[in-house]
């Protein structure tokens, strides 16, 4: 059925929210992610968990709300799915971790920020969204806020490894693959289901690159050795649940109400900012002045890049100055 104009609008505006909501629950990734670490989980398996639990969650999810109707997709969903799962997930970690660790987490994190960049690119070579300069304005505020946003204006830990600035930069293209991978599945199926199939692919990528079984930590919490069990369990679910299964419906969900791929990454920045509140009030790390203005300018980026004119089938049609 055809929407009308204002129809259009209004779902699309549902869709924003949908992914700004996303967002705000990826910026919870580092609560879990520290509470993991501290109780000696290393990041390759706390990757491994994330997929491998939110998958596990989404199961009787989706058995209990759809049955296994749930789970019929088409070939080429499937596929997309599976292209998802490998890139967008299990490759995505697998090199952030690389570059993390040749490089460090500040330059690893201004690196990975390039995904908006090439989300740009490929949203206008493969679906033929126009550029404006208020999208590139908006594109150039959003990176420049995220950057400052995790590193405060201090670029003194910044480092240089070629094989670790290779990564970065892989992973902020795989990152910004997920989008272009979503917005191809949108609609052809639910988004739980898309999430079900990328989570199943990338935790079985990942089960060889992170060798989760060596990890002594995980192996004592399965066999309740130690009083910190039940909680590393408990978080390994809960980091499964929130910023994974909930953010990635919220996601799917937002991409299939006829979105423009462009400003999909610079809406979901929002996780760096609840991502900064979040250890400023959780692990008492400061929020300088370089912080702050990064903030100022990731949210600034969200109002440039959404004031921009009116769309149509997905593809912008600017006002001309």
């Amino acid at each position: 059925m055809e929407l009308n104009k204002g129809q259009g609008e209004n779902r699309q505006n549902q869709g924003y929210i949908l992914i700004l909501m996303a967002g705000i629950l990826w910026g919870s990734i580092g609560i879990f992610v520290n509470l993991l670490k501290e109780m000696g989980v290393d990041t390759a398996t706390i990757a491994f968990l994330r997929l491998f639990c939110g998958w596990s969650l989404l199961l009787p999810i989706l058995l209990v709300l759809y049955g296994r109707k749930a789970f019929a997709v088409d070939k080429t969903t499937l596929f997309y799915c599976v292209l998802s799962g490998l890139f967008s997930q299990a490759l995505f970690n697998f090199s952030y971790n690389v570059s993390i660790e040749k490089v460090g987490m500040a330059t690893g994190c201004i690196l990975l920020y390039t995904a908006p960049i090439f989300v740009t690119l490929m949203s206008r070579m493969v679906f033929g969204e126009e550029i404006g300069a208020r999208k590139l304005a908006a594109l150039a505020v959003n990176v420049a806020g995220c950057i400052l946003t995790v590193t405060g204006g201090n670029f003194s830990e910044v480092r240089f490894s070629a094989v670790g600035v290779a990564a970065g930069i892989a992973a902020g293209f795989f990152y910004a693959l997920m989008t272009i991978f979503g917005q191809k599945m949108s609609g052809k199926c639910l988004p739980l289901t898309i999430t079900f199939y990328s989570f199943l692919t990338g935790w079985a990528v990942m089960l060889f690159l992170a060798r989760p079984w060596q990890c002594e930590a995980l192996a004592a919490a399965l066999q309740f050795k130690g009083t910190d069990s039940p909680v590393l369990l408990l978080t390994a679910l809960g980091y499964g649940l929130i910023p994974t299964v909930g953010s990635y419906f919220c996601y799917m969900k937002g991409l299939s109400m006829n979105l423009e791929t462009s400003k999909v990454p610079v809406v979901a920045s929002v996780e760096t900012v609840v991502a900064a509140f979040a250890a400023l009030l959780l692990f008492q790390e400061p929020l300088g002045a370089g912080k702050v203005a990064g903030i100022a300018l990731v949210l600034a980026s969200i109002a440039i890049m959404n004031a921009e004119g009116k769309q149509t089938g997905g593809k912008s049609v600017d006002k001309k100055a």
